[in-house]
């Protein structure tokens, strides 16, 4: 695999060490960036983010941080507004799902990188945890 889209879940994961997942998210971006794969995450993830970090987690700077890590860290894409009809149309369970769904067949990533259980079942794009995309890469 050479190009990941991140959904919002795995890139909390990756902000919040505290998360039963961070070490995976660690891992995999770690083993992504020795292969040179490309990882995006969507910038209009980042408002829920910083909103979940801020409200639950940690104070306003340590969330700025946060956002700042992953602004730095990922390529961010924007979105077009063909994309956000795409998600208002989309069978996704929720209008995020469905924003991370019409990039990641836009962009043709090879995979989404996911801990929601109910999304994504009908794109072409094959949804993974972390963990389960780390073999994937090599």
């Amino acid at each position: 695999m050479k190009s990941l889209l991140f959904d919002a879940n795995a890139l909390l994961h990756w902000v919040y060490p505290s998360s039963p997942f961070h070490d995976d998210v660690s891992n995999l971006l770690h083993a992504a960036f020795e292969q040179e794969a490309s990882c995006y995450a969507l910038s209009s993830s980042l408002n829920e983010i910083y909103y979940a970090l801020h409200s639950h987690y940690m104070s306003e700077g340590e969330a700025r941080a946060s956002i700042r890590d992953i602004a730095e860290t990922f390529d961010l894409v924007d979105l077009t507004g063909l994309q956000v009809f795409a998600a208002l149309d989309s069978d996704e369970p929720d209008y995020e799902d469905g924003l991370i769904r019409s990039v990641a067949e836009a962009l043709q990533v090879d995979a989404i990188i996911s801990y929601d259980k109910k999304a994504f079942r009908k794109s072409f794009v094959p949804k993974m945890t972390a963990r389960e995309a780390v073999p994937h890469l090599s």
